[in-house]
């Protein structure tokens, strides 16, 4: 995971490799994102949670945990993960809806 502004630095210690905060913080981001972007469109009302929805998300998830080669129990984990943020996302947007 090279990025330019961190690995082409000069006169800089150079490390190509992530640390596990970096990695940790990179991932706290993509699920505050995801949520809050989840929770924004079930606000608006625009999306359904429903049985489509979460077998096409199940599906681009195992076709990504196949690219990255996860075996079973990290593809279940992520797709438990997965199920958990649009929970959240659905309850955190269910006051409006009531």
């Amino acid at each position: 995971m090279l990025t330019t502004h961190r690995d082409c630095k000069h006169h800089v210690e150079k490390n190509a490799i992530p640390s596990l905060g970096e990695i940790e913080g990179r991932v706290a981001v993509l699920e505050v994102v995801a949520q809050s972007a989840l929770t924004h469109v079930f606000f608006e009302g625009h999306v359904d949670v429903d049985a489509t929805l979460l077998s096409e998300i199940r599906r681009a998830m195992h076709r990504k945990c196949r690219e990255l080669k996860l075996d079973g129990e990290d593809t279940a984990s992520a797709l438990s993960y997965a199920e958990e943020l649009i929970e959240a996302a659905v309850e955190a947007s269910q006051p409006v809806h009531q």
